[in-house]
């Protein structure tokens, strides 16, 4: 029964990545990648993972931090900044999950809130020019976190995949299974709320740069 309970919690792990991997399919054409865990041992497998997807998620929530930091009321500004401040001092890609799932929830909501009001582009406008360069930044490195998730997101399914047939590696593997859903939740967050950041920028003349694997992530060190 356990070893069935294990097998049960690899599968979740993974059906929890598939919707809004398949929904990312509009940049850079991650229908195209496989799920590919690599060779290696389990250890090594799980630190490869973390080491290039502890960067990627700190870039993904610092940059959306960024965004709605921009639009919001001074006490509110605080409050983003206090945890944009939190998040620079994390440095261990073993103990990043929990503040990254933390921190990420609300601000994928709180950004969805504001990509839906009718006057988005009208308070964009309204920006100090500071501030519309913030959100250009933080919209451009959050499509590019996303878009390097696509590498990422197959390989943690490989690894997720590769011990489901040695379920006594599974407590190695949490950090894995954690970071895929976090992972799939922002690359759907680029497909269905990030255009239209793009949208109201351009609409208030506000250059965005297009985002490619060659684009460089813009400097944000504080908000």
């Amino acid at each position: 029964m356990k070893k069935e309970r294990r097998k049960l919690a690899i599968s979740v792990g993974l059906m929890a990545v598939t919707p809004a991997y398949a929904q990312f399919g509009g940049l850079g054409g991650l229908m195209g990648n496989k799920p590919s865990g690599g060779g290696g041992d389990v250890d090594s497998q799980v630190k490869g993972f973390l080491d290039k997807s502890f960067n990627i998620e700190m870039t993904l929530n610092k940059a959306l931090l960024a965004i709605i930091a921009a639009y919001a009321k001074d006490e509110d500004r605080a409050k983003y900044q206090a945890r944009f401040q939190e998040l620079s001092k994390v440095t261990d890609p073993k103990e990043a999950g929990a503040k990254f799932q933390e921190i990420a929830p609300s601000s994928e909501a709180d950004a969805k809130k504001l990509a839906a009001e009718s006057d988005l582009e009208g308070r964009t406008k309204q920006l100090t020019a500071d501030k519309q360069k913030q959100v250009a930044r933080g919209v451009v490195n959050f499509l590019l976190g996303a878009l390097q998730a696509k590498d990422v997101v197959p390989m943690g399914q490989g690894i997720m995949q590769s011990v489901s047939s040695n379920p006594m590696a599974l407590p190695k593997v949490v950090p894995v299974k954690d970071a895929l859903p976090r992972l799939a939740n922002a690359m759907s967050l680029a497909a269905s709320t990030l255009p239209q950041f793009v949208k109201v920028l351009r609409g208030a003349n506000i250059q965005v740069t297009e985002v490619s694997a060659s684009t460089k992530e813009e400097k944000i060190d504080s908000i």
